[in-house]
């Protein structure tokens, strides 16, 4: 995806943001994990299954937000050798985050499981008709809330889509959320099947 698409995207999160960025904070229900409620998830916060089960991932140094361009903050391991580079986490004027990055597959063969990325609601995954990175979330563990990506009134994720990546190569990726309060500026960053990082926000 281009950083021309990636700006408009950012443009219609400006816009739909106040429709779709619902909020809402469950109790943590013990240990046994129960998931959030799925009732209203378009841009959501929540509260993550039992605090500390969110994988923190390397905690040791979020590092700068904005590393400069091209800079790679973090790299997470995913499964079957794909890698997704985190470039920039930042807090837009337009009230979200966005989170950009290349994801690479290091590999000698194409994947083609990224469905795998999109998370589990139907509604996004049949508006998307294909891979995703739908089921990214943040997650502020020191309020216990997890934030999904913004949607588009039409159920559309703002995020990257994506049906394969070849071997040997990357694709650059975004995601946007709905924005924590100014005084959060360190959020867990988690994809399915890639480990869990903490990231540090910064601001355009």
């Amino acid at each position: 995806m281009s950083m021309r698409q990636i700006s408009g995207a950012r443009r219609a999160a400006a816009a739909v943001t106040a429709a779709v960025a619902l909020a809402f904070t469950l109790a943590a229900c013990g240990s046994d994990g129960d998931k959030p409620d799925k009732t209203s998830n378009a841009g959501q916060s929540s509260t993550p299954d039992n605090g500390g089960a969110v994988d923190q991932g390397d905690k040791g140094n979020p590092g700068s937000a904005n590393p400069g361009p091209g800079k790679v903050l973090t790299t997470l391991k995913g499964e079957d050798g794909m890698e997704l580079d985190i470039t920039a986490a930042v807090r837009d004027a337009g009230g979200f985050v966005t989170v950009q990055g290349n994801m690479r597959n290091t590999t000698d063969n194409n994947f083609n499981h990224t469905s795998d990325w999109s998370g589990s609601e139907l509604e996004v995954n049949s508006a998307v008709g294909g891979g995703s990175l739908a089921g990214a979330t943040l997650v502020d563990a020191k309020e216990k809330k997890r934030y999904y990506v913004l949607r588009d009134t039409e159920n559309r994720p703002l995020v990257t889509t994506v049906s394969s990546v070849k071997a040997k190569s990357s694709t650059p990726v975004f995601m946007q959320f709905p924005a924590p309060p100014e005084t959060v500026n360190q959020m867990t960053f988690s994809l399915p099947t890639f480990q869990s990082v903490t990231l540090r926000l910064g601001s355009e």
